[in-house]
């Protein structure tokens, strides 16, 4: 039999249980009606347009290893290639306009840098098409994602090859006033590499705006040129290479549950 003592211990621990499965099936029932609030009805808003109302669930994006990306070597110092690019460069820097000028500085990363440029020019797509916060968020996401896993590979490379630059070929080739060669090796072209890789990417999710992208990349590619501090297949490299890229992070993005593109500007405010 049991003791005066035990009996009550007995009864506390019952009643200790019972009120454990109270508090557990008063959770149950308020998660069951935060669920039913959650569901199409939920608390009764609803809009014509709703901004992006499945982002809640997109994945994260997973961007490529720049690390892993391989290109071959560029031509030898002494090569028809090398010195035919550095006769074209010559040429260049001895009849460079005021135009001409303007673009180097406009590329400059002396002045605001090329990561500059695409930032800026990716902030007016999202206000031209009026994408909602998860979708803007989203975009320049990618897109420095892109130019980051551009600069990484084209920095691997560099540093791999190790090529001069022009001016370290031919020291006749004179800069711009108040321009400096980059302290980095010359192949493939950094500028080149960002360049193409965000214009494929923005021209994926922007396609009707691709021949702006197009235009910026091409005028990136051209200030290297004009500024001295590139050949020709210095951005001939990094257009393939961040190309490349850029097809891989597209792919990547084919199942995160977001949207691909966007063809024209939605009308929701935010």
């Amino acid at each position: 039999m049991l003791s005066i003592t035990g009996l009550l211990a007995l009864i506390a621990l019952i009643a200790g249980c019972n009120t454990l499965n109270s508090k557990a099936n008063t959770n149950q029932t308020e998660t069951k009606e935060n669920e039913e609030n959650r569901g199409n009805q939920g608390l009764g808003w609803v809009h014509d347009e709703p901004a992006a109302p499945g982002s809640g669930e997109w994945k994260p994006i997973e961007l490529p290893d720049g690390g892993q990306y391989t290109i071959d070597p560029p031509p030898p110092n002494d090569s028809k290639i090398t010195k035919k690019d550095l006769k074209e460069l010559r040429e260049l820097a001895e009849n460079r306009t005021v135009e001409d000028i303007t673009i180097i500085k406009r590329w400059s990363s002396e002045i605001t840098g090329p990561n500059t440029r695409w930032a800026a020019v990716t902030e007016e797509m999202l206000k031209k098409y009026n994408l909602a916060p998860p979708e803007a968020a989203r975009v320049h996401q990618i897109v420095s994602g892109a130019i980051y896993t551009a600069s990484i590979a084209a920095f691997d490379a560099k540093y791999d090859y190790l090529r001069p630059r022009p001016t370290h070929l031919d020291p006749d080739i004179k800069l711009i006033e108040n321009f400096t060669v980059p302290a980095h090796p010359s192949y493939p072209s950094a500028h080149s590499t960002t360049g193409w890789a965000a214009r494929s990417v923005l021209s994926y999710i922007f396609p009707k705006e691709e021949q702006v992208f197009e235009e910026m990349v091409k005028e990136s590619d051209l200030s290297r040129k004009l500024a001295g501090v590139h050949f020709e297949s210095d951005n001939a490299a990094g257009r393939k290479l961040g190309k490349m890229i850029a097809e891989d992070i597209i792919n990547g993005l084919q199942d995160d549950g977001a949207p691909l593109s966007y063809n024209e500007a939605k009308q929701h405010s935010h």
